[in-house]
């Protein structure tokens, strides 16, 4: 493992960018590329934001055998015979570039997924559970063309990159500007966030929430006592598992020495229940969490909140955190109040939905009109 990996995706990608200024934005494919690789190579691209994995394992494996051309890049655990450990390149060089370059992106590594993992060669024959069907497919022809017909890894990586420079270019959307003399009341923002999150019908949709509650949370962070001496953690990544050593939930606040004081649970459609927070205890029950709300934009039951009131009491007499259970709009309602300005958090959440990878350029523009109807309305 080295540094010549990074530097060989870096001018890959210099290779796509000026591909794509040559043919003034389309996709060169190169004349090595057969008809059934391109299908598969299709494939990955068209799954590379619900399926990050698979694009990360494909991109690491593929960047390793221009390094080590006498690499199997089948075998990709150094516990296997003449293996390599893919996680290892991947979490040192992969991920951080893909992140860097706005490309779609695991937390950590696309090693650390159920999918991936298995201590078995990349083979036609693989086990693992790699979702669609015809995705897993894509993805081992891809390994198996390399290995068996010595078709250039090079060159896969080229036509992935200029895919994905496209997807980022067309993703990108400026969102709207707050000016400092709107004022927008609580009511108002809260109507305009109910509006987002249920227009927004499409892949990325359960990350808005997450990204409001993350949004107010910066805010008071920044501006309640409670909150003197801690940090927020960075926002990971919400398709993927809680895999960070430490991680509690969604969002993380710790202290100074990044021990978990506050975490939260946002769930989109899905009503909370006890077992849910059962879940939730097993990951910060070993640290001395103050508080942790498990949030929802649907309700529970009458008879599973009987569960849950008895679950949370229990917890509260083993360990002393405060588990809360509530809705995500009145929780932000509740949040809002606490802020001098709530055109802060307005601000806040433009900002990272304009920089997250998960939402969708059709959200984006939907927020963009909902704030220019606001706008208007209030004129």
């Amino acid at each position: 493992m080295s540094q010549k990996h990074l530097e060989k995706l870096e001018e890959i990608y210099r290779m796509a960018m000026k591909l794509l200024r040559q043919s003034r934005g389309k996709v060169l494919l190169p004349k090595s590329i057969g008809k059934t690789e391109v299908q598969c190579l299709n494939t990955v691209i068209e799954y590379s934001e619900q399926r990050k994995a698979v694009l990360t394992v494909l991109v690491t494996s593929l960047c390793n055998k221009i390094i080590n051309p006498r690499q199997d890049i089948r075998i990709h655990q150094s516990n296997l015979k003449k293996g390599y450990s893919g996680r290892t390149l991947d979490t040192k060089y992969i991920t951080p570039f893909m992140k860097q370059k706005g490309f779609p992106a695991m937390v950590e590594s696309g090693w650390l997924t159920r999918s991936f993992e298995q201590n078995s060669p990349y083979d036609l024959k693989y086990r693992g559970k790699v979702t669609p069907p015809h995705l897993k497919q894509a993805f081992l022809t891809l390994v198996d063309f390399i290995e068996t017909k010595k078709t250039s890894a090079e060159d896969y990586l080229i036509y992935i990159m200029q895919n994905l420079i496209l997807l980022k270019e067309k993703n990108l959307v400026v969102i709207t500007k707050i000016d400092d003399k709107s004022k927008f009341s609580i009511k108002q923002i809260i109507v305009m966030l109910e509006e987002h999150f249920e227009k927004s019908s499409i892949v990325g949709t359960a990350r808005l929430p997450v990204l409001a509650i993350y949004s107010v949370y910066e805010c008071m962070v920044s501006e309640l006592k409670r909150f003197d001496g801690m940090k927020l953690f960075p926002l990971g990544s919400h398709t993927s598992a809680d895999y960070r050593s430490g991680d509690i939930g969604d969002i993380e606040v710790v202290d100074e020495e990044e021990v978990p004081f506050e975490g939260v649970e946002v769930k989109y459609g899905k009503a909370i229940t006890a077992q849910m927070i059962l879940d939730a205890y097993d990951k910060f029950k070993k640290y001395p969490v103050n508080r942790y709300y498990l949030l929802s934009t649907v309700p529970s039951d009458n008879e599973e909140m009987k569960k849950i009131i008895k679950t949370i009491e229990r917890i509260s007499d083993e360990h002393g955190c405060q588990v809360i259970v509530n809705g995500i709009i009145d929780s932000l309602k509740y949040y809002l109040r606490l802020l001098d300005n709530a055109d802060h958090f307005l601000a806040k959440y433009g900002e990272n939905l304009e920089k997250d990878l998960v939402i969708k350029a059709e959200q984006k523009r939907l927020w963009n009109e909902i704030i220019s109807a606001t706008i208007g309305h209030k004129k």
